[in-house]
């Protein structure tokens, strides 16, 4: 069950208004810390539909769909597709769907530095920011999809 913007209080909406400039910042700005997160991301999206309710309801969202599903799931804007892009979007979203975890989580950044500088960039190498969450082509297989 999803929490109505509604009735959050007004620091929980400037969490999520600030959440939103964030990612729009990283995704488009911070293409390394954007690898490295997606690169410490595990698990699969449960296509809860919680990160669009982000604020506000995204008007591309069908929500009579089970599960819920992107309209312009093809072309769907960067920020979407990365969704989360780290640990502090997985807190937005739980602002919203209390209940309801994530599919995503992250391996804690010092367990993933820990792993050393080559297993770190190996892990990095394999992230691809402009092919996540868009349709896969037949037969390919999908990293990090969303």
């Amino acid at each position: 069950m999803l929490r109505s913007t509604a009735s959050l209080t007004l620091p929980g909406r400037m969490t999520l208004g600030w959440g939103k400039l964030r990612r729009f910042y990283l995704a488009h700005f911070r293409a390394a810390y954007v690898r490295e997160s997606l690169a410490r991301r595990v698990g699969q999206c449960d296509r809860t539909g919680a990160c669009c309710h982000l604020m506000f309801t995204c008007p591309l969202l069908d929500q009579k769909s089970d599960p819920v599903r992107c309209t312009i799931h093809a072309i769907k804007p960067k920020v979407c597709r990365l969704f989360p892009i780290d640990e502090r979007d997985l807190r937005d979203r739980d602002i919203i769907s209390p209940h309801t975890p994530c599919g995503f989580s992250f391996v804690p950044r010092q367990e993933f530095l820990a792993r050393g500088p080559a297993a770190v960039r190996e892990a990095e190498t394999h992230v691809h920011v402009e092919a996540i969450d868009l349709p896969k082509e037949r037969g390919e297989a999908h990293p990090h999809g969303h």
